[in-house]
């Protein structure tokens, strides 16, 4: 039976696939001198994380990147804060946030973005009511550099009584797949967020999904 769905955030509960890629688009001209930018597809097929990792992927040089990381991420994240008020939150998020409230299931959010930047946005969607515990990072800039975004949820699993097998974690990312795999908890990709579908299929969740809507069906199959 499922106690707990993780959620992440980026992509998964707010829509801002493309707002990223314009901030990162800003970001690589203004921190790296990169003149022709990338579009959604590209980014899909190299986002990764570290953020590092992700412009070494494009090409850039690691010397290049290694020095100018704070400026890079003190950039995209000036025009991020711009541009999110604008974003969306994805399809029926309210929606299967109040049936998890209904049948007691706790929502979390595990993020690598700043947790007081995330909390702000929930309350201007109006959903932070549906909302349990939020995980993210002190400071934006340290997605840049590190992983482990995992590490609050599992001390919070321990501290619950609450096995991994017991929760449902729900990324649009590689790397969310590849956290709810080690942890042990059952995983499911959610399409058209910030990784392409084959590389999400190529993961091996537990689940493939399109609409955050099929949630509830998962979490009957697992009761």
């Amino acid at each position: 039976m499922i106690k707990l769905v993780a959620f992440d955030w980026n992509g998964t509960l707010i829509a801002d696939g493309q707002t990223v890629v314009d901030c990162c688009n800003i970001e690589l001209k203004k921190a790296y001198g990169v003149k022709q930018n990338i579009d959604l597809k590209t980014y899909r097929e190299i986002f990764d994380v570290p953020v590092n990792q992700f412009f070494l992927d494009l090409g850039l040089d690691s010397k290049l990147v290694g020095q100018n990381s704070k400026k890079a991420a003190e950039i995209f994240h000036q025009a991020y804060e711009k541009k999110v008020n604008k974003c969306r939150t994805r399809k029926n998020v309210k929606k299967i946030l109040i049936w998890l409230q209904k049948n007691q299931i706790q929502s979390v959010i595990v993020s690598n973005h700043a947790a007081k930047r995330i909390k702000e946005q929930l309350y201007r969607l109006k959903i932070d009511n549906y909302i349990n515990y939020i995980f993210g990072n002190d400071h934006f800039s340290i997605v840049y550099s590190t992983t482990g975004k995992e590490k609050m949820l599992i001390k919070h699993l321990a501290k619950n009584k609450i096995r991994p097998h017991e929760v449902l974690l729900i990324g649009d990312a590689v790397e969310d797949i590849k956290i709810g795999k080690e942890m042990g908890t059952i995983t499911a990709a959610l399409t058209n967020g910030h990784c392409s579908t084959t590389r999400l299929r190529a993961t091996k969740p537990d689940y493939l999904i399109n609409n955050l809507s099929e949630i509830e069906k998962i979490l009957k199959l697992n009761a």
